[in-house]
């Protein structure tokens, strides 16, 4: 069972909006590359797909800011963000499953973010 003093101090968290919407992003982004790898590729699918990925990086990008602004900046914090911006692009030239596994890793390292705050 969670503590209300951790759950209040989770909630307090000034970078938790953009963790938030970043995994928003992010969930939408897998839902419409998971459409893309098996149903229909076109241009106009791929374009947002793109845009996806650029939100999630800009969420990512102002929760680094809020984060340097209000404690600092931690090793993890900058491994996973060179992750989403290194390995997960570099994924799109190898499989599309493959492509897939690496984004929900991805997303599974988003939440790691609000916990290292504690």
């Amino acid at each position: 069972m969670l503590d209300s003093a951790l759950i209040s101090k989770i909630t307090s968290s000034p970078a938790l909006p953009w963790v938030g919407a970043a995994i928003g992003f992010h969930i939408v982004n897998i839902f419409l590359g998971f459409y893309m790898g098996f149903f229909k590729r076109t241009k106009p699918l791929l374009r947002t797909h793109l845009a996806g990925y650029i939100a999630v990086v800009a969420c990512f990008l102002g929760f680094l800011v809020i984060q340097r602004l209000h404690s600092g900046l931690t090793l993890w914090e900058i491994l996973i963000f060179l992750y989403f911006i290194i390995v997960i692009p570099l994924s799109k030239r190898w499989d599309v499953l493959l492509h897939a596994l690496i984004s929900i890793v991805g997303l599974t390292l988003l939440p790691v973010l609000v916990l290292l705050q504690l």
